[in-house]
């Protein structure tokens, strides 16, 4: 006679199965610097120069930016550092730990490793004119696996494929640990590491090497169709109903709070507009719960074609731009920051 299988025992049975690897997968260890190098947003690399430059490079960290491709190709670290020094006579080190993509997730995971490694004075977070609800998708690559496990369950479209991936991802690390081959290099190269700034804001260099220069301009013609063209796909501040209005950014909530309680110093915010956004959504950072200052990057900067490579991103002009006012307005806000009498 034919024996079925109950669906509740089968269920039963996945489960602890699943959480039998998972648990074993948690203790496998590897090497954390093997970690960073599998994560690239397929046509940049970067996240393996954050490590190195807060693991191995000595250089201290003053102000650590925080946030998406927006921050990495828009605030240049080296002429925030000049012109701070210039207004207040005071040297700091600014690192630009911002990566492509969005998502508060992989926010939290870089400011806990510059927290950890370097206690900025100062972690600025980025903010936009929109808020994305999604995690980002490179955090199952750069977090630990408590993180994953920790991850807030709600409203998280990533949490259950983060789990079933982790025992996979724990294992190749392991493997790549033990045999000595990680993605691109077993330790620290020092002729490798191109220093402690990564400055894209006026240049892009792909994985490949091609060299792409954002010193590149558009009609206001050609802005206004990119930014109309973008408007398409962008939400509203509010999606769900009013009663639940309290879930819909809990999300990003949950982990720019994760990033005040790790920071060892201040925390501040900057706004990077994108191109027709003006204004800060002052209600959309209340529902973030952001409470602290926030440096303004938009008004007529925004509304500026001249200064923009696309519907999101300013171009090298306007990175300059930005960062000079990012600068001035830092050193009116903080001017203490730093080592006096230090400038270069």
């Amino acid at each position: 006679m034919e024996k079925h299988l109950n669906p509740v025992r089968f269920a039963v049975a996945l489960i602890i199965a699943l959480s039998v690897l998972l648990c074993a997968s948690l203790m496998l260890p590897h090497d954390r610097y093997f970690r960073f190098q599998t994560y690239d947003n397929v046509t940049t690399r970067k996240a393996d120069w954050i490590y190195e430059r807060l693991h191995f490079d000595t250089t201290p960290v003053d102000v650590a930016l925080i946030g998406t491709s927006r921050t990495a190709g828009g605030l240049s670290a080296p002429l925030i550092e000049q012109t701070y020094c210039t207004q207040t006579g005071r040297r700091i080190r600014v690192a630009n730990l911002g990566l492509p993509e969005t998502g508060r997730n992989l926010h939290y995971v870089v400011a806990r490793e510059a927290a950890r490694t370097k206690a900025p004075a100062l972690t600025v977070i980025e903010l936009n004119d929109v808020e994305t609800r999604k995690p980002h998708r490179g955090f199952i690559f750069l977090a630990d696996a408590q993180d994953v496990l920790a991850a807030p369950a709600a409203i998280n479209l990533n949490y259950v494929s983060d789990l079933i991936r982790l025992p996979g991802r724990q294992a190749a690390l392991f493997a790549q640990t033990t045999l000595g081959q990680p993605t691109l290099r077993n330790s620290f190269d020092p002729n490798a590491y191109p220093g402690a700034h990564m400055d894209r804001t006026a240049q892009q260099i792909s994985i490949d090497g091609e060299t792409k220069s954002r010193d590149v301009t558009h009609s206001q013609a050609k802005m206004n169709a990119l930014r109309a063209k973008r408007m398409q796909h962008v939400s509203p501040t509010w999606l769900a109903p009013e009663p639940l209005r309290f879930l819909e950014y809990r999300f990003s909530k949950t982990y720019l709070n994760r990033i005040r309680q790790t920071a060892r110093g201040g925390v501040a915010y900057v706004y990077i507009p994108a191109y027709g956004a003006p204004a800060p959504p002052i209600a959309l950072f209340d529902a973030l719960g952001v409470d602290g200052p926030v440096i303004d990057l938009g008004g007529a900067a925004a509304l500026d074609p001249s200064l923009w490579i696309d519907a999101t991103h300013f171009n090298a002009n306007g990175a300059r731009a930005a960062s000079l006012r990012f600068a001035n307005e830092l050193a009116r806000t903080h001017p203490t920051l730093g080592e006096k009498d230090h400038c270069p």
